[in-house]
């Protein structure tokens, strides 16, 4: 049997996060979380939300700051504890407002069709976002702070002055955080994990580049799945609005009225949804997704397969 290593990153909404991993539940899938540190909650939160699936919670809890090698950090810590418990087809990357919008048998056959591929979204690289990455940022976890903005904005301003850039030696590429990978290509990235917060750790928003550069460079760089002309397709299959954001750096929050969209796309999973904005469309979807479970929320998850580990 084929096996999925889901790995989700979650900082709010515990609820919403139950329904997301009673979703993946499935004896085909394991599931590991990393609960930001700042978070109202831990692990317990989830205790008997899958019945089939084994979920991993981290104990090593890291404090995620927007912007920050944190999330990469986060990102390298999932990987590394699924590798360690196994061998899997394929190593989901979720964050805890994302959601399936396809059934698990569905998913399951397009990565059988399509096994060996990795599935990760370039985007089109600009100066100014190469820019991120080629200037040393002594404080990159407190980008949005004032004072600590002013004093890094300060030091890359040094810098172009002087013409000293940094990685000016590694081909960044530049790509959406969010990926399904190989067994192959998450043990070529865990691999290389103290190499990569040494070219990412003083640069900003390295979620964006570390990954896409990692698979760029590596011998998994010919097996990267290339979607149709089809526009609906993405390489990564998240359907992520970014029209309707408001900010370039947020995407747009699904409402019901988008169900027939979010219904009808060729994705397998979505992002992002916020039961505070509409909790309608996330359990209508838990509804037409697992109706076995969901025909009655307050009954469903009843198993306890929840551990934590370091």
């Amino acid at each position: 049997m084929k096996r999925h290593a889901y790995l989700i990153l979650a900082h709010t909404n515990p609820g919403q996060l139950r329904k997301l991993l009673m979703l993946l539940d499935d004896p085909r899938n394991d599931i590991f979380v990393h609960i930001d540190r700042k978070a109202g909650f831990d692990g317990r939160a989830l205790e008997g939300a899958c019945s089939s699936s084994r979920v991993e919670v981290l104990n090593n809890r890291i404090s995620v700051r927007w912007g920050g090698v944190s999330i990469m950090k986060c990102e390298l810590a999932l990987l590394r504890e699924a590798t360690r418990a196994g061998q899997y087809d394929y190593y989901h990357l979720l964050s805890g407002m994302d959601l399936p919008i396809k059934d698990q048998d569905t998913i399951h056959r397009f990565f059988d069709a399509n096994r060996g591929k990795e599935f990760i979204d370039f985007w089109e690289m600009r100066p100014d976002i190469l820019d991120r990455a080629q200037w040393y940022t002594p404080f990159p976890e407190m980008e949005r702070n004032f004072l600590f903005h002013a004093i890094n904005k300060g030091c890359r301003n040094i810098q172009k002055a002087l013409g000293r850039r940094i990685n000016t030696d590694i081909g960044i590429e530049y790509g959406s955080q969010w990926f399904s990978i190989t067994d192959g290509m998450a043990r070529y990235v865990t691999y290389r994990e103290s190499e990569l917060e040494e070219i990412f750790g003083h640069t900003i928003i390295c979620d964006e580049f570390f990954m896409s550069t990692a698979v760029w460079g590596s011998p998994f760089r010919q097996n990267i799945w290339e979607p149709s002309h089809d526009r609906a397709v993405c390489g990564n299959m998240r359907l992520i609005d970014w029209s309707r954001g408001g900010n370039i750096r947020h995407p747009w929050t699904f409402r019901i009225d988008d169900m027939d969209m979010l219904m009808s796309s060729p994705m397998l999973w979505a992002r992002k949804f916020d039961e505070r904005a509409d909790n309608d469309i996330i359990d209508t979807i838990c509804h037409r997704l697992k109706p076995e479970i969901f025909h009655d929320t307050g009954k469903a998850g009843t198993g306890n397969r929840s551990r934590n580990i370091q």
